[in-house]
């Protein structure tokens, strides 16, 4: 894949993340159930979860200026595969 594998990221409603790939293909990730772990629970907060970015490899969630949460593409195809990944 030529350039890298998220281009963009936007924040929904109810904890629902849209990522889209340089391959033009876009998936909706349900992280409220991520919610309840500690490395997501931050995300719980609407204000930080709409805070998001991304660095092209990366999903990043900010709290004044400072990353509190991040995931990987890589972690991004686990989630939408599950176990076929």
């Amino acid at each position: 894949m030529k350039g890298e594998p998220i281009l963009e990221v936007k924040a929904q409603e109810d904890g629902v993340l849209l990522v889209r790939f340089g391959n033009g293909n876009t998936v909706t990730l349900d992280m409220k159930p991520k919610f309840f772990a500690y490395r997501f629970g931050v995300l719980s907060n609407p204000d930080i979860f709409a805070n998001v970015n991304t660095n092209g490899n990366f999903v990043r969630w900010y709290k004044d200026g400072m990353v509190v949460a991040e995931i990987a593409y890589g972690e991004i195809i686990k989630l939408v595969l599950g176990e076929a990944y």
